[in-house]
């Protein structure tokens, strides 16, 4: 219905023209020349015929317009001004639609034409003083070609504005999305790495215990009772620390209390040093320096990485003897785990090639994420050692 407006509104400029004629005996007389209003009126006409093309092929309609406008001014003296609404709203859907040089271009001719073909008709047949002709011809260029080409740029330059806003809505949201993905992976990926932490630590003693229970069974059933015990205490164990990390998956509202849940800290590593020895693990334990904090993230990268090292001591070096070794130095906190050789050891490169690598690229990540360094490799002597260095400055502490 919009298209239909500037047709629409050219042809009732063609009917009014005609009406006016038909009711106001002093129009012929107002306007000089010989042509009839009914041939003026038909030129009007066919410039709202015309714009009914304009969005098709804007210049081709933008030029018939003012070709018959050029021909009312110069059949009238100049003085007619009943073509100006076809030009004036061609002009605007040039510019609005037509690329800019071309449109420019198109505008500029047209302006000739009709400062030309006006000025001449004026200097020829109007009674006018030469200055209220300047002035006509200035005012008519400025409202059929300058006016529409301003609003033209006006309403072009407020859909750019509109399409750039869109694109960086829709870039904003991209952006949003992507981030929201990545904070979901980087959950996951804790979540994997808590998991893997606590199952493979508990389940390594699990599987140990059980192992020295067999073993027993026939020549110390007491100590064999124990090491079930074991083996049951580290199920309870595993169980209750599965529940507290599925209890940081929920939100607050979800909690049973208000209290948080407890976070593993270097606090505790000595009762994971004793969690091993009653596994039957030979660990020795050392500390050094003064305790000092270094954030609640970083405190769990410190137990998880004891943790995962005892485990992966008890799985490939059964029997071997080993050490913890917390030094708390002047600018990081150094947690050393390391295991001798044992006679039945298994190599982690040879276990990591069979698909149970995760534990140490797990720690890595940890480390990684609270700016920590981690090294862990094999000793000259056959050993392993994994060392974590926290520094006290930067994401580690609180």
């Amino acid at each position: 219905m919009r298209r239909a407006i500037p047709p629409i509104l050219v042809l009732a400029a063609a009917v009014g023209y005609i009406g006016a004629d038909l009711w106001i005996d002093e129009l012929p007389a107002a306007v000089p020349g010989d042509v009839s209003p009914f041939a003026h009126a038909a030129l009007v006409a066919l410039q709202a015929v015309l714009l009914v093309f304009r969005q098709r092929a804007p210049i081709l309609v933008f030029a018939g317009a003012v070709l018959l406008d050029a021909v009312i001014l110069a059949t009238s003296a100049g003085e007619l001004g009943v073509g100006s609404l076809g030009v004036i709203l061609a002009a605007y859907a040039m510019a609005r639609r037509s690329p800019r040089n071309p449109a420019l271009t198109a505008l500029a001719l047209g302006a000739l034409v009709t400062t030309g073909v006006g000025a001449s008709a004026l200097l020829l047949g109007s009674r006018e003083s030469a200055l209220v002709l300047i002035l006509t011809v200035i005012a008519r260029i400025a409202l059929q070609y300058a006016a529409p080409a301003a609003v033209a740029e006006y309403v072009r330059g407020r859909e750019r504005l509109a399409d750039a806003l869109q694109e960086q809505a829709r870039m904003a949201e991209h952006e949003r999305r992507e981030r929201a993905e990545r904070e979901v992976r980087a959950e996951r990926e804790a979540l994997a790495r808590e998991l893997h932490d606590i199952a493979g630590h508990h389940l390594s003693g699990i599987i140990v215990s059980a192992q020295a229970a067999t073993a027993l069974t026939r020549s110390d059933l007491d100590r064999a009772r124990e090491m079930m015990q074991t083996v049951q205490d580290d199920a309870r164990i595993a169980l209750a620390d599965l529940r507290r990390t599925v209890g940081l998956l929920r939100s607050d509202d979800d909690a049973p209390s208000g209290a948080p849940s407890p976070v593993p800290t270097i606090a505790g590593i000595p009762a994971l040093v004793d969690i091993a020895r009653e596994r039957g693990q030979r660990i020795a334990l050392a500390a050094a320096g003064d305790a000092r904090p270094v954030g609640a993230l970083a405190e769990t990268t410190a137990y998880r990485m004891v943790q995962e090292s005892l485990a992966n001591a008890a799985r490939h070096a059964p029997g071997a003897a080993g050490a913890v070794t917390v030094r708390f130095g002047a600018d990081a906190v150094e947690i050393t785990v390391a295991n001798e050789r044992s006679a039945e050891v298994r190599t982690r490169e040879t276990t990591e090639r069979s698909g149970a690598g995760y534990g140490l690229s797990g720690m890595a990540e940890r480390a990684e994420l609270i700016g920590a360094h981690l090294s862990a490799g094999p000793d000259d002597d056959g050993g392993w050692t994994n060392r974590l260095s926290i520094p006290y400055d930067g994401r580690s502490t609180p």
